[in-house]
């Protein structure tokens, strides 16, 4: 359905307002209150999003597209241990703001009442990643650099996973290890490291 300038405006409206509502208030915030908070009528919000449901799947994947870094390893002419660690930087800053955090830990919240919102979550955010990664690790196959027979897959999911970190996994539980950038550049750099020494030919 194409919508007005118009519609499209008050859609915007209404999950930017949801989104900041869903986060604050977790999933019992009401359609009233986020009618209220978007400044259009109920019978609007509902015009938009039949539920509840829909709409707060939509604010997921809306500020999952929004925090995505927009990167593609292979377009980077760097050696890998300079593009890997540059990426991984980034990535990690990315998942330690309040935005992403709390997306997050929304979506985990109701993946028992809601199972398909953690899916959605995936495809949003990390699958995307991943792939971008494990894509780069067959294309450093291609050229040579990586050992043909290893699996770049798994590669990428353990680079992803191992990216994350004690700082990420600590800070959804609340908990800063306030690192400083030595040290983040120090665990990161080990990781890369790690992957290089492990599939690198």
């Amino acid at each position: 359905m194409v919508l007005t300038p118009r519609s499209a405006k008050k859609r915007e409206q209404i999950v930017l307002a949801a989104g900041k509502l869903f986060t604050e208030v977790g999933y019992a915030v009401s359609m009233d209150q986020i009618a209220k908070a978007a400044n259009v009528s109920k019978q609007t919000v509902y015009a938009h999003f039949k539920t509840k449901d829909e709409l707060f799947e939509t604010c997921v994947k809306t500020r999952c597209e929004s925090n995505r870094l927009h990167v593609h390893l292979k377009d980077d002419p760097r050696p890998p241990e300079l593009a890997l660690l540059d990426f991984a930087t980034h990535f990690q800053n990315m998942m330690m703001t309040s935005a992403v955090m709390n997306t997050y830990r929304t979506a985990v919240s109701q993946v028992e009442s809601h199972p398909d919102l953690g899916q959605a979550y995936l495809k949003a955010g990390p699958e995307p990643t991943t792939l971008m990664v494990q894509e780069y690790f067959e294309f450093l196959q291609e050229k040579g650099e990586f050992c043909r027979e290893k699996n770049m897959q798994h590669a990428a999911f353990q680079f992803m996973l191992m990216v994350h970190g004690q700082a990420v996994y600590w800070h959804t539980l609340g908990v800063d290890i306030e690192q400083s950038e030595s040290q983040q550049r120090d665990y990161l750099q080990s990781v890369v490291s790690m992957i290089l020494n492990t599939y690198a030919r």
